[in-house]
């Protein structure tokens, strides 16, 4: 079964260490905290994450989106069936867009969703550093979107191919062409622009919540662009949670139900 899961998904591994190799041969920024301590709890969290939800729920996903054809919206039988595909990416990521905002300005989730915000440098394996309860709440958020706005299962499909790929690559720590930021990020999140939302600072964390289409964040006033030589400079993560043992397993893991529950305002 794991080694199954595994073949179907070989795909995401061979991008993680295309990604990995990129990263390790034009570096951007210089690293606060040692990857001896940050890595191990990154590559638990990922596999652990993918064994309890992606695994068992994107089969799901897909179930879920050819089982509720028609769905209360039924984009899926009234858009027809070239044109709801893209709608359907639209859809789901516009969502994706809300829950971010939501697990920001809502103190409980908010406590669930600092582990990702706790590292405190910003590379690929950051994209896998959540914790398992925000990886449930995110794919229960899909399911149920799936099934209301009855999305079709090759939008499904071509969502959670972007939604892995630019998650992966708008935490990496890799040098991008200045031209290359600036024109995808009109369309697309891009490492500058998903650092931002990183910054310890709460008027930045606040700022940028998008995960694939950048212009979410434009057109509905959270856009944050970096100030002029600021964008190399940020601090990055969570100025309660700056001692090295929050970055090992068993901090991460407890850093939900800790006292510090404050959100960023």
């Amino acid at each position: 079964m794991l080694l199954d899961g595994l073949m179907k998904n070989a795909w995401i591994l061979a991008f993680v260490a295309a990604v990995a190799v990129w990263e390790a041969a034009a570096p951007r920024h210089r690293r606060v905290a040692g990857r001896s301590v940050r890595w191990p709890t990154s590559f638990t969290l990922g596999p652990v994450n993918a064994l309890l939800t992606t695994v068992p729920l994107a089969p799901l996903a897909l179930a879920t989106a050819l089982a509720h054809r028609g769905g209360v919206l039924a984009i899926d039988t009234t858009l027809g069936s070239w044109l709801a595909i893209p709608v359907g990416v639209l859809v789901l990521d516009l969502a994706v867009y809300g829950q971010h905002r939501l697990l920001h300005a809502v103190p409980m989730l908010w406590s669930v969703h600092r582990v990702h915000h706790s590292d405190l440098d910003l590379d690929y394996t950051t994209a896998f550093r959540f914790h398992p309860i925000e990886a449930c709440v995110t794919n229960v958020t899909a399911l149920a979107c799936i099934g209301f706005f009855g999305v079709p299962a090759l939008a499904v499909l071509v969502h959670q191919t972007l939604a892995v790929s630019l998650t992966v690559l708008e935490h990496t720590n890799a040098r991008v062409p200045a031209v290359i930021e600036s024109w995808a990020g009109r369309v697309f999140v891009t490492p500058s622009m998903h650092r931002i939302h990183h910054s310890a600072a709460a008027r930045n964390t606040d700022s940028n919540f998008a995960t694939i289409f950048s212009f979410w964040d434009r057109w509905l006033g959270t856009y944050s662009p970096p100030a002029p030589g600021e964008r190399d400079d940020l601090e990055i993560g969570l100025r309660e949670f700056r001692q090295t043992k929050y970055l090992t397993l068993p901090w991460t893991l407890a850093l939900p139900f800790l006292r510090n529950r404050h959100a960023p305002q």
